[in-house]
């Protein structure tokens, strides 16, 4: 463990839209914004023929004034860091499952269809 962190495994590492993702690197960028929780969710899904990527992130209550400046720091620093978009949720810090893995805040719905 990193700074509440995991270190990620080369089997973690997911092709998305033709772009491998690691997890670790949402991470990476999620933890990184002081006005976020630790806590989020990767969700990816086919929409079509197309991959799809969903983030669920937990707002500080301090920042709910700021949600739009966090929003745009947030989609910069995941297309610097991944080169994928990403359609970005806010919920109520506190809100989201907690998990004591990495594995369960990433899940790949591609699979099971």
């Amino acid at each position: 463990m990193i700074k509440g962190g995991v270190i990620g495994r080369a089997d973690d590492i997911t092709k998305v839209k033709g772009v491998l993702l690691a997890p670790t690197a949402i991470e990476e960028v999620v933890r990184g914004i002081p006005e976020l929780g630790d806590e989020y969710e990767v969700v990816v899904s086919k929409k079509g023929d197309i991959d799809d990527i969903s983030l669920k992130v937990e707002l500080q209550p301090e920042a709910e004034n700021q949600k739009d400046r966090v929003l745009a720091t947030l989609n910069n620093q995941l297309r610097v860091k991944t080169n994928l978009k990403y359609n970005i949720f806010f919920h109520a810090y506190g809100s989201l499952t907690r998990y004591d893995v990495k594995a369960k805040r990433f899940k790949d719905l591609r699979k099971t269809h």
